[in-house]
């Protein structure tokens, strides 16, 4: 009977040696590029609904207190920490184009400077995300 042993030699010629690791190290920065794309465009949207979701939190506390604008825009900052992103040093502005009376619209637009991961690579890091909300005060 046989015995079987390890043989420490490797199937590769020696001409080939270290190939995978110039290999990696090419695709590495490129796997990475992408990830990191990935994860802002995640976090991008993450923060584009939640601000939407903010304005609209705003415009629905404008429907019942119209002339409290101070109240609005703690409103629309409260839903937007809810969900961690931090409003204070966006800009909230509150209108009522035609009036802030019964039976007239009330708008709140939210503008937000959202910073990428990637800003290393781009040239601009930031992106202004705009959101706006329209309801009818009752």
């Amino acid at each position: 009977m046989r015995k079987k042993t390890l043989s420490c030699s490797s199937t590769h010629p020696a001409t080939e040696r270290g190939q995978e690791l110039i290999e990696l190290a090419i695709l590495l920065p490129l796997l990475l590029v992408i990830a990191f794309g990935v994860l802002d465009l995640g976090r991008l949207y993450h923060a584009a609904i939640t601000i939407t979701n903010a304005a609209r939190e705003g415009a629905r506390y404008g429907t019942f207190f119209p002339e409290d604008a101070s109240g609005i825009i703690n409103a629309t900052r409260a839903e937007a920490q809810a969900s961690s992103i931090d409003l204070s040093t966006s800009v909230i502005q509150v209108s009522c184009p035609e009036g802030c009376g019964s039976g007239l619209s009330i708008r709140v637009t939210v503008s937000y400077n959202f910073h990428l991961i990637m800003g290393l690579v781009l040239p601009d890091p930031n992106l202004e995300l705009i959101r706006s909300a329209e309801m009818m005060v009752p």
